[in-house]
This record gives C-alpha cells, sequence and structure tokens, in this order.
C-alpha cells in the first residue's frame, strides 16, 4: 500500500535516501511533517567484499546483493530512491559576479576555462543562482559538473538492484544541507564541515544555508587502519577493535593514537587549507569545525584537531533533528533524506 500512501501525500512523502560509501550502505527515510522532519527509519551494512577501487566499483554483484540485504533487512517495499555523486567524482564551485552579468554566460565561460573542450560534451553541468551573495552587489552562483558514464553507470547499477533513483544529488550539498536542518541558526556565520569516510576525507566551507568552498582529500579511515596494521602487526579485526577503545594485544587505544595522530594531522593540514582559501577568496573568518564520517568517532580526535587548527571543533548529528544522536556517518544519507521528486526549491 505504499503507493497508496505517496497518492494522498504528495510531495509530504519521502522515498529511501542511499548512501553507497566505499566501505559501507547506510539509508535513511525521513517523514515530513509542513516544516518539520523526523527519521521514519535508518540503517547500515558493511560489504562483505572490497567493492570499491577509489571510485570505480569492482564488484557490482557484491554492491547488488549488500543493496538488496539492507532492504529487506529495513523491511522497505519503494522501488524509488534518492542518491548522490560523490564529491571525488563530481566538481562543485561558487562563483561570484557581478549582478548586470548573465549567469548562463558567466556558468559557460567559467567552465570552459577549466575543462577542455573535448571534454565539456562528456559532463552534465548544473547551476543555481544563490539567494544569498558574500560581496554586496554581486550574485554567488553554485556549480556542479558531473561525468554523464558516472551517471548512467551508477543509474544502471540501481536498476539492476531493482531500484529507480529519482533525485540524484552531489555530496556537498547533502552533507550541506544536513548541516543546516539540524542547525538552522549557524547561517550567519562560516562552518567548515569535515566528513571522514573510508576512503576520503570531503571537506565543505558553508555559509548562509549553501556550500561554497569544497575538497576531496584521498585520506580517510582505510588509512588509520593501513598505519596500524603496519605499526602493530595487527589484523583488520583487531584494528576496529582497538579504534573502539578496547586493548589488543597488550596494545592500548591511547599508545595506537599516536600513530592515528600521523594520519589526522595530515587531514588537518587540508582542512586549514581550505578554510585559508575561502578567506582567501570571500575575507571571511571560519570559527568552526564539525565532524562526520566513521571517524568522528574516534576517541580524541575532537581535542587534538581543536589543538592543531586553533578552532572550535564538534561532531555533528545528522539525526539529531529527530532526536536520535551519534551515528555521524549518517551525514550524506540524512542530507538526501530531505530531498523528493521534483524538489525545485532545493538548496542546491
Amino acid at each position: 500500500m505504499e503507493w497508496l500512501v505517496k497518492f494522498f501525500k504528495g510531495s509530504d512523502y519521502l522515498v529511501p535516501a542511499l548512501d553507497i560509501g566505499t566501505s559501507s550502505l547506510k539509508l535513511v527515510q525521513s517523514e515530513r511533517k509542513g516544516n518539520s522532519y523526523k527519521v521514519k527509519v535508518f540503517g547500515k551494512k558493511e560489504y562483505r567484499e572490497q567493492v570499491f577501487a577509489g571510485v570505480e566499483v569492482i564488484d557490482e554483484f557484491e554492491l547488488i546483493d549488500t543493496i538488496k540485504e539492507l532492504y529487506r533487512e529495513l523491511s522497505i517495499k519503494d522501488k524509488e530512491v534518492i542518491i548522490h555523486v560523490p564529491l571525488s567524482a563530481c566538481f562543485y564551485s561558487v562563483i561570484s559576479i557581478p549582478s548586470s552579468k548573465n549567469p548562463e554566460e558567466a556558468v559557460i565561460d567559467y567552465m570552459k576555462s577549466i575543462i577542455n573542450p573535448e571534454e565539456f560534451s562528456l559532463v552534465n553541468i548544473d547551476y543555481k543562482v544563490l539567494p544569498v551573495s558574500i560581496e554586496k552587489g554581486n550574485v554567488d552562483i553554485a556549480i556542479a559538473a558531473i561525468r554523464k558514464d558516472f551517471l548512467e553507470s551508477r543509474v544502471k547499477l540501481l536498476k539492476e538492484a531493482g531500484l529507480t533513483p529519482v533525485v540524484i544529488d552531489v555530496e556537498p550539498a547533502a552533507i550541506n544541507n544536513q548541516f543546516y536542518l539540524n542547525n538552522p541558526e549557524k547561517t550567519v556565520s562560516p562552518v567548515c564541515l569535515v566528513d571522514i569516510g573510508a576512503s576520503f576525507t570531503k571537506v565543505i566551507v558553508s555559509f548562509g544555508g549553501y556550500p561554497y568552498i569544497t575538497r576531496n582529500v584521498e585520506i580517510g579511515g582505510q588509512a588509520i587502519n593501513e598505519q596500524l596494521q603496519k605499526e602493530f602487526m595487527l589484523s583488520s579485526q583487531d584494528v576496529e577493535l582497538l579504534k573502539r577503545g578496547e586493548t589488543i594485544k597488550d596494545l592500548t587505544y591511547d599508545e595506537a593514537f599516536g600513530v592515528i595522530k600521523k594520519v589526522l594531522r595530515k587531514i588537518a593540514t587540508e582542512i586549514m587549507w581550505t578554510i585559508d582559501n575561502f578567506k582567501d577568496r570571500f575575507n571571511l573568518e571560519v570559527e568552526s569545525i564539525y565532524l562526520y564520517g566513521g571517524s568522528a568517532k574516534l576517541k580524541g580526535i575532537v581535542d587534538f584537531l581543536g589543538e592543531l587548527s586553533g578552532l572550535e571543533v564538534g561532531r555533528g548529528n545528522p539525526l539529531g533533528f529527530s532526536g536520535i544522536f551519534g551515528n555521524e556517518e549518517f551525514a550524506v544519507a540524512s542530507g538526501l533524506s530531505i530531498r523528493y521528486k521534483g524538489d525545485e526549491n532545493a538548496k542546491v
């Protein structure tokens, strides 16, 4: 009877949002009543085998099977789905132009300045004129570009899993939108959102409700695992237990954190580079950092990154809008879950 519910509720009915990560799947389906949202169901499932090499899917069968298993476990019958394009597979930027200039022409000129003519026809380009602008007298425009072959392959894969994508968002927008859903009062000053995933760390500086600067860093939780395995000769299972705070082979978490810091320093360097880039471009200071992703749960990470950056650092709460706290790895799925088919008024 799910179709009947959608028929009567119209755009208030929100379909499941699926975050296809490099180490696991995360799913959130929300409910909307007026301007408020509540989580209807959420869940996560790890892959049994390696599915991704970078952004490339190397085991479609495992990915499709894991999607089907997660849907069965959560008792989801809906075949429509909302997905995202990871930052590692798309381009996102904000340009600022004089209000007298034509936005579409400005976008085309900008993209042609960074993409060669041969590649221009291979990407889908979309843009949105933002209702906010940092510099008076200018117009700020968010631009997203995605390779057509990536979109085609992702849609094909989901159809093989029995699903039909009805909204495809970009990752920076999803992370950004869940932040402002949970922190609507934070629009007045810039914030830095950092999602430390398994393979990549996504750094986003947002202002006024929109992502402005993004950076994709090829370092994530897996790099931490590999460093610990190499340093202490541990199995992958032992590393996961150690990261949760358990003592493994007389090795305490506090001792292991000395090794974890080596990876975090590299991530911190990229975070500060992104923040400095935002300041150079827009002459605004970022004062706070919010952490997401599985590695945001690491004990000591908040204090350590706070010391390195000199900024206020805290963990984000992707599902906090529904009174569910923790679950930092659900940032993307949470942001996707408030989108809907025909959602022309979405932030990005």
